[in-house]
């Protein structure tokens, strides 16, 4: 039963997900940029000035001022939601902690987070996306906590009194519970240069008899340049054809199809749910991709990974299936207006919102299983701006609907990729049967009004936008679902 559905259902598990994750490195983010050019200048731009108070604790708006303040209300919301990326040493690449440095960016951290560019969390309720199930470690600030931000940055950033303030930050320490093994690598990799970069790490735990992982975690040890992770499991065998026998190896691409877990900064430990594992054999590593961004100077990493093992026999096992990708119309590609006759899988130059949509039916073989979704997640490339992945069920049972949006992400950045996972016990997830159909619909705009189509093109010495194609590369494109799905441990 290990790939219950990377083989026997046929569903698309290429390495497509993971490749893509790999040119990141091509756009940069917009937010980092902004605030990275230097209090000074950015202070100047956000309009907030000299009336910014200061922090001996005047409020800088005269005495009446009964509003929020930085040290009795912003800090607060700060320290639980934005410093984990957002200190120095990490990788936001600038510090809001003290007040002399979030004053000059009040409107734009405003700004940042009503948009809901900040925190990045791109899943969205829509008109035709409800969210029935709440998201696991949802980091979107609550509409108080905006409202508290954006009164703030309007009254000119007052100070307030220090001795209002949370206690210093500090960097959890968030080792997964009840670790069993921790890895490392033999030497750390120095990551230096103006380009990002991406590394595999091959780990061994050498088991010395078959096992079952209920938990994993990627530990950085410079948090300064770890951009991303996204962890793989193989057999020793496939690890060595595709790093030559190193231990570490460039990989723009996927190291391999069996994808398990994603680490971003900030990211909690991945603990399964309770009766839930990985299997893994003695014949098994772990490689995991790491993508480095630079800083500019010289710096180290060696990234650890942690992982938990029972002895115990749970009654599920988890896998990522990667729905989506269909090229032609027996893949389950639906015909767009955009088709030169049959349907193809081709985003047109000049097209603002073309929309590729393509479907894939649970076969037979599925039996009478009903198999729980524990995360959705969408992934396009750079032309992409929004995916709506759903479910249709040929027979719902309880009060799971008969059609059902599992993710949808209407401003798609391909810079902020992750699993949404649903916080729900596994008998309350939704599930996928044998006649279901699942739905992926993408949107893309290939023309140079997409900053990400105008920097990939840039890169690549060309003027105008191109015909984009089904592909790995960076003019490329995807239409891809991760669903990370339990399958009866039979």
């Amino acid at each position: 039963m290990r790939n219950v559905l990377v083989g026997t259902l046929g569903l698309v598990l290429v390495g497509s997900f993971a490749a893509a994750c790999g040119e990141e490195d091509s756009i940069e983010d917009d937010s980092t940029s902004t605030a990275a050019a230097g209090s000074p200048d950015a202070a100047s731009s956000t309009g907030v000035g000299s009336g910014g108070g200061d922090a001996q604790g005047s409020t800088g708006v005269g005495g009446n001022y009964d509003g929020p303040t930085f040290y009795a209300d912003v800090a607060w919301i700060l320290s639980d939601n934005c410093l984990h990326c957002h200190t120095d040493g990490q990788i936001g690449g600038f510090s809001i902690e003290a007040y002399e440095d979030a004053a000059p960016l009040a409107a734009l951290i405003a700004d940042m987070t009503s948009s809901g560019q900040m925190p990045p969390f791109n899943a969205r309720e829509t008109d035709d996306c409800e969210q029935r199930i709440p998201w696991k470690d949802d980091p979107r600030l609550s509409e108080a906590e905006l409202e508290t931000l954006r009164v703030w940055a309007d009254a000119g950033a007052p100070s307030g009194d220090p001795a209002d303030g949370p206690p210093p930050y500090e960097l959890v320490a968030n080792d997964l519970p009840g670790v069993t093994m921790k890895l490392e690598p033999s030497e750390p990799f120095t990551v230096d240069g103006e380009d990002d970069i991406f590394q595999c790490v091959v780990y061994d735990p050498q088991l010395e008899e078959d096992g079952t992982v209920t938990g994993i975690h990627i530990v950085p040890s410079n948090t300064a340049v770890a951009h991303h992770a996204l962890t793989f499991r193989m057999s020793r065998q496939d690890a060595t054809a595709v790093s030559g026998g190193r231990e570490r190896f460039p990989c723009f691409g996927s190291p391999g199809s069996d994808l398990i877990h994603a680490w971003a900064p900030g990211g909690q430990p991945f603990d399964l749910p309770e009766d839930v594992g990985i299997a893994m054999t003695t014949d098994d590593v772990i490689v995991v991709q790491m993508h480095y961004h630079p800083t500019g100077e010289p710096e180290q990493d060696s990234s650890e990974i942690q992982l938990r093992f029972t002895d115990e026999r749970p009654a599920w096992l988890f896998q990522v299936a990667l729905p989506g990708n269909s090229s032609s119309a027996s893949e389950g590609l639906l015909p767009d207006p955009n088709d030169r006759g049959a349907p193809e899988f081709r985003v047109p130059t000049g097209e603002s919102e073309h929309v590729e949509e393509m479907t894939y039916t649970v076969p037979d073989v599925v039996g009478a299983f009903q198999i729980p979704i524990l995360f959705a997640s969408a992934h396009m490339h750079y032309v992409g701006t929004d995916m709506r992945v759903s479910i249709e069920r040929a027979a719902p049972i309880g009060d799971q609907p008969a059609e059902e949006c599992l993710v949808r992400t209407p401003e798609w950045d391909f810079n902020w990729q992750r699993f949404y996972e649903f916080d729900a016990p596994i008998d309350e997830l939704p599930t996928v049967t044998s006649g279901d159909v699942l739905r992926m619909k993408c949107t893309y705009n290939n023309t140079k009004q997409n900053r990400f189509v105008k920097k990939a093109l840039e890169e690549q010495g060309m003027s105008e936008p191109v015909d984009v194609y089904l592909g790995e590369t960076t003019l490329d494109e995807m239409c891809l679902a991760p669903l990370g799905i339990l399958v009866p441990n039979l």
